[in-house]
């Protein structure tokens, strides 16, 4: 018999009176039907249908009815009151007007008279009704509806609302009652206790970087490894489930088991090819035959049943078979997180069962007669998973249909300003029906971090008694990463000093990140230079950038200065040094300050902005103008290039900085900004063509404090602004060509 299991809601805790544990159940739930499959955080606007479960498993009840109110925070949806079955299905439609049928709206408050037999006391417009387990009393029918194998009716009262709440803000969803009279009783009344909801941001799990995953227990939610199959219990599975091996019947409803291998004791297999129903080897004849999820290389299929013969550290995983009462089925207090941090908390699940449905007259999938869960789809009540903090609903799953494949499931939470920990609970919300069975594995809380890109790249070349100019953006799809200090190696990276340089960036919307820039301040070359690393470290905090734990650095983001002989510096300095495609070509200008000798100009260029190639020589104008212009031109490149270019004389060499140009040209944009900037905000913008442009410095008044005008090249150029006298503090520097303006906040220092 498949296990009992199973019922589509959304995030539902269930009850059960001890007196009478053994025959009838209660529970209260709700599902976000604006979310669907894809699940996610309860936002305002979005539709929810609120669900009240009656589980009567033996005997008869009669008074049986249900009492609610619309929550407030949400407004009724007109003409939704209903009675369902343990798939969600329609299973009977009231209007929303009281004496006309079984179930209606009064105001705020929402009632619905239960049990429909009809030849066995059902309720009317004026009348709750009886509810039995199965048969009418003496008879071999009828019995009562929706059934599961005509042993257990459940029928679920709902009813639905749209969201009025705003973000940040809290829903109840618990309260109400349900009358029922036990046939040797009196009139009882459940009240169902408090369930809250938040009202937060749908995120979804980090757009950006992930960092370490800072769950702290069952080997950091991978559940382990090793060669038996059956690994034993677990401290993080709470009380109302009880371990079990995997046998032909079991493990049963309020059962689990971690295993590396789901095929049955008694019929050990490793492949999941056999047929369905097959008691030889699979869990009911119907379960999946899986491994774990860990490690696997197509994350989506996950690993096969594990070779316990051969393979001595095979992965576990942990798989539930849950039923009518809702506990939380995994739950850890997290300690030694950082405040105002925002954390992806996620879990890889899979539904293990294709073949567990009951349809509404008691019929299983196996059965003649059978009325799919879906066209095409035996699996029953899909599993469902509601993600708890500190005692509140923040994100719920949505249904896991039946797909043979692993899905990831999570959402982001930000802490707070000065939180430190939560307790984390994963519930289970599905009571009674068949399937329901789900498996779990690598849960993960883990930060959201920001992507760090140097410039003008990770491995600069500068010659000797050259300036270095360097800087990073702080990208990141949070805008939280404000504060950053930099630091050095001088020991390839071993240990990290502070390298006297930090502050507080401004980060601004980009079209798919906050970003904003920080500049390490410019100094001269010198071989001992040479090999030192320069990374930022970014927090969200201005006590979390001095925590080892609390703080961020990309391993993958270091900069390491290469600084080579040149020879003597030459006295001339390039000016400027500019680039653009234009149509089918590719275009370099530059200008140098008095040349004091023969000079030659070696263009280089590199695919990677690292390893550059000499490309063409230009030879030096010579004479005595105080400024020189150069010019050179190549087809247009397929792909992104960097060009730099070398001017030498004979012992005696001076670089450029890089440019880099792209297949098409770019748009009216900032490339870099310093930030925070001090006498002089000297910038690289990008312009599509030539062009007058104008570059303002404005205050946090509106007041415009310096503007310029410049007249421009195609693609990429240098601008400056002497700000020397500028107060202190935040500004916005707008660059404007035509009709197009883009801006950039900076600080000055």
């Amino acid at each position: 018999m498949v296990a009992l299991t199973g019922l589509l809601v959304c995030a539902l805790l269930l009850f059960s009176l001890s007196s009478f544990a053994q025959n009838i159940d209660f529970g209260k739930s709700y599902i976000n039907i604006t979310k669907g499959l894809n699940g996610g955080t309860v936002e305002p606007g979005d539709t929810l249908e609120i669900r009240a479960s009656i589980v009567v498993k033996s005997g008869t009840y009669d008074s049986c009815g249900y009492f609610d109110a619309v929550p407030a925070g949400t407004v009724y949806i007109p003409n939704t009151v209903r009675v369902l079955t343990n798939e969600g299905k329609i299973y009977k439609q009231f209007t929303d007007a009281a004496g006309d049928d079984e179930g209606w709206i009064t105001g705020t408050n929402i009632r619905i008279n239960l049990g429909y037999e009809s030849t066995d006391a059902p309720a009317t417009s004026v009348r709750r009704g009886r509810i039995r387990n199965a048969y009418v009393s003496g008879s071999s029918g009828p019995y009562h509806k929706p059934s599961f194998f005509k042993g257990t009716c459940i029928q679920v009262a709902s009813f639905r609302v749209r969201v009025t709440a705003t973000y940040g803000s809290t829903i109840s969803i618990g309260g109400g009652s349900m009358s029922y009279k036990p046939s040797a009783g009196s009139l009882t009344s459940f009240a169902f206790p408090g369930r809250t909801v938040a009202v937060y941001k749908n995120i979804g799990i980090c757009p950006n970087a992930i960092g370490a995953n800072a769950l702290g227990t069952e080997s950091n939610g991978t559940f382990g490894s090793g060669k038996p199959r059956n690994r034993g219990v677990s401290a993080n599975v709470p009380a109302g489930y009880t371990y079990s091996v995997f046998t032909s019947g079991g493990p049963n409803d309020y059962f689990y088991g971690i295993a590396n291998n789901t095929s049955i004791n008694t019929g050990y297999t490793t492949t999941n090819s056999w047929p369905k129903p097959d008691n030889t080897h699979r869990v009911f004849g119907v379960w999946d035959v899986i491994g774990d999820h860990t490690g696997a290389s197509n994350p989506l299929a996950g690993n096969s049943a594990a070779d316990t013969v051969v393979n001595s550290n095979a992965g576990y995983m942990l798989v539930i078979n849950a039923a009518y009462r809702i506990d939380s089925a995994f739950q850890q207090t997290i300690s030694n997180l950082c405040p105002n941090t925002y954390y992806e908390i996620s879990i890889w699940m899979r539904n293990i069962c294709s073949k567990c449905g009951c349809d509404v007259n008691g019929v299983g999938a196996q059965n003649s007669g059978y009325i799919p869960t879906a066209t095409g789809d035996s699996s029953g009540v899909y599993p469902n998973l509601s993600f708890n903090v500190n005692g509140i609903d923040y994100y719920t799953t949505g249904n896991l249909t039946y797909t043979g494949q692993w899905v990831k499931k999570g959402f982001t939470f930000l802490t707070g300003p000065s939180q430190t920990s939560f307790t984390l609970k994963v519930f289970n919300n599905a009571p009674g029906g068949g399937g329901n069975d789900w498996a779990l594995d690598d849960i993960s809380v883990a930060t959201c971090s920001p992507n760090l890109t140097f410039t003008p790249n990770n491995d600069p070349t500068v010659c000797e008694n050259n300036v270095v100019d360097i800087g990073a953006y702080v990208r990141s799809y949070f805008n939280n990463y404000i504060y950053f200090k930099w630091q050095k190696s001088t020991n390839n990276g071993a240990t990290w000093v502070d390298a006297g340089t930090s502050g507080t960036g401004s980060p601004t919307w980009n079209g798919t990140a906050y970003e904003y820039y920080t500049a390490f301040p410019q100094f001269l070359a010198t071989a001992a230079d040479s090999g030192t690393k320069y990374r930022v470290v970014v927090a969200s905090t201005l006590s979390n950038i001095s925590s080892a734990g609390c703080s961020f650095a990309d391993v993958a983001s270091v900069l390491t200065l290469h600084v080579i002989d040149c020879g003597v510096p030459l006295q001339a300095d390039i000016l400027s040094f500019s680039g653009a495609v234009q149509g089918p070509t590719a275009k370099l200008n530059w200008t140098t300050s008095r040349e004091d000798g023969p000079v030659q100009f070696s263009i280089e260029k590199s695919l990677d902005g690292r390893s550059f190639q000499p490309v063409a020589s230009v030879a030096g104008a010579g004479g005595t103008a105080q400024v020189n212009y150069y010019n050179w031109s190549e087809a247009a490149p397929a792909q992104t290039v960097y060009y730099r270019i070398r001017m030498k004389t004979p012992g005696r060499q001076k670089l450029s900085r890089t440019i880099r140009l792209d297949a098409q040209a770019a748009e009216l944009a900032f490339n870099h900004v310093p930030n925070p900037f001090s006498s002089q905000l000297i910038a690289e913008v990008t312009t599509p063509e030539a062009a007058v442009v104008h570059l303002q410095l404005i205050d946090n008044a509106g007041q415009v404090i310096r503007r310029q005008q410049y007249a421009l090249v195609a693609g990429s150029n240098t601008v400056q602004l002497d700000t020397g006298a500028v107060p202190a503090g935040l500004y916005t520097v707008q660059l404007r060509s035509g009709n197009a303006t883009v801006y950039k906040k900076v600080l000055r220092q």
